[in-house]
């Protein structure tokens, strides 16, 4: 009877002491491997239409349906072909402006699948009038065809600046929910949505060769419990507006280049367990 040499049994044989420290190598990499951001868009429209009334436009991308007009005592806004720019920031198209008619109120809106987990970003391009009141100017979210919240100012103390505003359209009375920027400075607003720890933070003007959007760093603004949730965005406006690059966006982490190294590593290791 043919009987196998002592300890070459598969069963019984441990790595060698060189497997044993690749595989504690590879998982320290793993751990230590740090993470970067990528930006994936959920809806986008930079409005690249010829000029004309908004209303019944439906470019973009991720949208449920087209720009309608829900306001019924205002007009539509207008697309201007000249469109907004922002150091670092790739534009498209023109961008929208305040439309004459009705009480003098612009207003349009615009469905997309409901936002309401993780982290995410509602970034845009505006320059308004310098003052604010009577509902406007501001970005409003939506849920169900209920208020969540919104971004801008609606007059008050706080009305002249950049404002994250709560479900009655009003920041946090303490300040905290509002910017030091001016509503009629040229800004790119970028609101981050957190519904892990249910707050809102405001970001203007950020430098986007070093914004990171899974580590922002410290907001212009802050609104403690609240993190609205939304399945439609509209915008209100009077006399004078101009808003552009509308973006809903989530920062998704991805693997740093070293794991391809890793991954290599973690190969040959198992080539070696496999030979001996």
């Amino acid at each position: 009877m043919l009987t196998l040499p002592p300890n070459r049994t598969r069963s019984h044989r441990r790595p060698s002491a060189p497997v044993r420290a690749t595989g504690i190598v590879c998982a320290l990499l793993l751990t230590l491997t740090p993470v970067s951001a990528q930006v994936v868009d959920l809806a986008y429209d930079g409005f690249d239409y010829a000029a004309g009334a908004l209303t019944g436009r439906s470019g973009g991308t991720g949208w449920s349906t087209g720009w309608i007009r829900d306001y019924g005592s205002g007009a539509t806004f207008n697309v201007n072909t000249n469109g907004l720019t922002y150091s670092g920031l790739t534009t498209t198209g023109g961008r929208l402006a305040w439309g004459s008619g009705g009480n003098g109120i612009s207003e349009n809106s615009r469905t997309l699948p409901l936002v309401d987990e993780g982290v995410v970003y509602i970034q845009f391009l505006a320059q308004f009038g310098s003052s604010s009141g009577g509902g406007t100017p501001n970005l409003r979210l939506f849920k169900e065809g209920a208020l969540t919240g919104g971004i801008g100012g609606n007059g008050g103390t706080f009305g002249g600046v950049f404002s994250i505003l709560d479900t009655t359209l009003n920041p946090a009375s303490n300040g905290s929910s509002s910017s030091a920027t001016s509503l009629s400075t040229l800004s790119l607003v970028v609101t981050r949505i957190d519904y892990v720890n249910q707050s809102t933070s405001l970001y203007l003007n950020p430098n986007l060769a070093t914004f990171d959007y899974l580590n922002p760093g410290t907001p212009q603004a802050t609104y403690a419990g609240l993190a609205p949730a939304f399945d439609q965005i509209a915008l209100y406006s009077r006399s004078p507006a101009s808003f552009d690059e509308l973006r809903v966006i989530s920062a998704v982490p991805e693997p740093a280049e070293v794991l391809p190294f890793v991954a290599g590593v973690l190969a040959w290791w198992g080539w070696m367990r496999r030979t001996r």
